[in-house]
């Protein structure tokens, strides 16, 4: 890890921050990427003490711009980039008709957007090195939809496709790809995401914690495999899903108690 260059978006908080951290002690050069100008630096000043590189880098990956310039930053410092991380995403709690085209749009840009933005620019990158890892933190959102998330599950699928068809792709080559399916997260997400309904944002079924996650993406760069589930409910919840979507609904429902009026 200690040879590794990491790039790694929405580095600010959350399974982000956890991710830094850990790749920080492991020893490696991790470029961060956030807008939070001073949580950033706060992580990064962490990985220095705990013996990595860290380069803070304020940007927007909305915008496909601030993305070109974030990487041919990381560049310019490190030389080379050897593992991307598309971690950066927004919420929105909303009912379909609720959500506006505004909103989806900005859902999409900050998702999925940021996630082929950063992937089409770096590709060159590691092809020229011939080595290279892209690792893109999806969600269970991304397998199931869910009531009051259409606008990020569809993100979340979109990133889920995409990924499964660059891994395709780059069959032969010594790039690798790693989509993370982490379950629901005791993170500021649900709290920070937007939410013009005024609902209830706790989450009332099973949580893990963002070091948990952050272990798992650590170990799936030492250790490249195509998707990695970070809870064991999850594969549980995807079968039942595959072979009883209905019934899945109902379970759903029933034990995961969202206090919310749809």
């Amino acid at each position: 890890m200690r040879d590794k260059v990491i790039l790694l978006t929405g580095a600010s908080a959350g399974i982000g921050r956890e991710t830094a951290l850990a790749l920080g002690k492991k020893g490696a050069s991790v470029a961060l990427c956030a807008r939070r100008g001073n949580l950033l630096k706060e992580v990064a000043d962490k990985i220095e003490a705990s013996g990595g590189k860290a380069l803070p880098l304020v940007a927007d990956v909305s915008d496909s711009k601030q993305i070109d310039s974030l990487i041919e930053q990381t560049l310019g410092r490190f030389q080379r980039i050897d593992v991307l991380i598309n971690n950066a995403a927004s919420g929105l709690l909303a009912t379909v008709e609720e959500t506006t085209p505004d909103q989806m749009e900005r859902l999409w840009q900050v998702n999925f957007m940021s996630t082929f933005y950063a992937i089409r620019k770096v590709l060159p990158v590691m092809r020229k090195q011939n080595a290279g890892h892209i690792i893109t933190i999806a969600s269970m959102s991304g397998r199931r939809g869910a009531a009051l998330k259409s606008a990020y599950c569809v993100t979340k699928f979109a990133q889920v496709g995409f990924m499964e068809s660059l891994r395709m792709e780059l069959a032969g080559t010594n790039i690798h790809t790693t989509l993370i399916f982490p379950g629901a997260t005791d993170t500021d997400f649900f709290a920070a995401m937007e939410n013009p309904g005024k609902r209830d944002t706790r989450w009332y079924g099973p949580m893990q914690k963002p070091d948990q996650v952050a272990e798992v993406i650590v170990h799936a760069i030492e250790k490249p495999s195509a998707e990695v589930l970070s809870q064991k409910i999850g594969r549980l919840q995807l079968m039942l899903h595959a072979t009883s979507p209905a019934f899945t609904d109902w379970l759903v429902r029933n034990t995961v108690k969202r206090k919310q009026k749809i």
